[in-house]
């Protein structure tokens, strides 16, 4: 992966493959079926797009997020991987601490390049992948301890091949979901925001998601499950949230146990999440 993203779900691709399979294929041959078959791809909360990279859609795919920087990025990925590789490289050869919180204080860069280029330096160089925006919708995160990068230029030129037949968009997750029509795949992953905790989670963007959201959400897919679209949504195993997604209508849930790999805990902390699936 490109970009190092707290809560990134390269641990469920890695770990739980049989989560993108249908109860057809896997009454087959799992190992023979990479997925289900799906017409698009939709996913409405990108960040490092772990998923999207596991499934490989042939076909069009919608990527979005509210994080404008982070599409940004993306955009730039697709249409000139080389040169942000080499942009990118420029920055971790003279990354120090002086260095890193100059880059940071640039909030208002017009060239698209040096945008997405500062966002991926900042992103590998920051503290445990995390972002984070003030009140000014201004990136905030302290340093973290990474001092390379290796990526390689072929793989900055292989992930813009897997993004030529995507729409990468920068909007909200409403619009994104309503573009679904039948037969399509959506794969949601929201912020883990809970009935108690909404206000415990610093900023993501100026336009915070809530537990009303979170409800407005829930809402938007049982319309999408009832008009055919394939759905699998990642959240936190909370009893709040797991009422949104009824079983009488159609979804399973499945809950999954992983190790924070952020965490400087050789072991890990054990966090549960819950996966709803409607396939």
């Amino acid at each position: 992966m490109l970009l190092k993203w707290a809560g990134g779900k390269s641990w469920l691709t890695s770990n739980y493959k049989y989560i993108f399979h249908s109860k057809d294929s896997l009454k087959k041959s799992f190992k023979g079926y990479k997925s289900i078959k799906y017409n698009n791809y939709i996913e409405p909360f990108l960040g490092a797009g772990a998923v999207f990279k596991y499934l490989q859609p042939k076909n069009k795919s919608i990527l979005a997020d509210i994080n404008s920087e982070l599409i940004c990025f993306y955009n730039f990925l697709k249409q000139d991987p080389e040169g942000l590789y080499l942009h990118t490289n420029k920055h971790m050869q003279n990354h120090s601490e002086k260095y890193y919180y100059m880059i940071r204080s640039k909030h208002t860069l017009k060239d698209s390049l040096e945008k997405a280029a500062r966002f991926l330096y900042l992103n590998r160089t920051c503290y445990n992948g995390i972002y984070r925006v003030n009140k000014a919708g201004e990136f905030n995160v302290p340093i973290g301890d990474s001092i390379s990068f290796n990526a390689s230029e072929e793989e900055f030129k292989a992930y813009s091949e897997l993004l030529k037949n995507s729409h990468i968009v920068n909007q909200d997750f409403r619009k994104t979901i309503n573009d679904a029509k039948k037969g399509d795949l959506i794969y949601v992953d929201p912020p883990y925001v809970t009935k108690s905790n909404e206000s415990s989670f610093d900023m993501y963007s100026a336009h915070q998601f809530n537990w009303n959201s979170q409800k407005e959400l829930a809402k938007m897919l049982d319309q999408k499950n009832q008009e055919g679209v394939n759905i699998i949504v990642s959240n936190i195993n909370d009893k709040n949230v797991a009422r949104l997604y009824l079983k009488k209508n159609g979804w399973d849930h499945l809950a999954l146990n992983r190790a924070n790999v952020m965490s400087y805990n050789a072991e890990g902390k054990k966090y549960k999440e819950i996966l709803f699936k409607n396939f």
